[in-house]
């Protein structure tokens, strides 16, 4: 779990992480990784969001965390469904 999440108004989300470590993704970037039913079907795991229609100049508009183990975002397209899970953000992490 990450000790600090900013980018609330921002265009990117920056991980502070335990060990000093930082990561930081554009907001679009975790737009278009989203893994939600509405972007991935549920029976064929075949991803449903058209690139295209996920805006270029897309901020994050509202953040929360899920759990111990992710953080959901809010973007200003109006999606929000999407988790995004700590492991899947820091894969290496110790």
């Amino acid at each position: 779990m990450p000790l600090e999440i900013i980018g609330l108004g921002k265009s990117e989300v920056k991980f502070i992480w335990d060990d000093g470590a930082e990561d930081t993704f554009g907001a679009r970037d975790l737009r278009l990784r989203c893994n939600c039913a509405h972007c991935v079907s549920e029976t064929t795991g075949q991803r449903l969001l058209d690139p295209a229609t996920v805006p270029l100049d897309l901020t994050v508009a509202n953040m929360h965390l899920v759990g111990n183990y992710g953080v959901g975002i809010h973007f200003s397209d109006g999606h929000g469904t999407g988790i995004y899970r700590f492991r899947e953000l820091r894969p290496k992490a110790p």
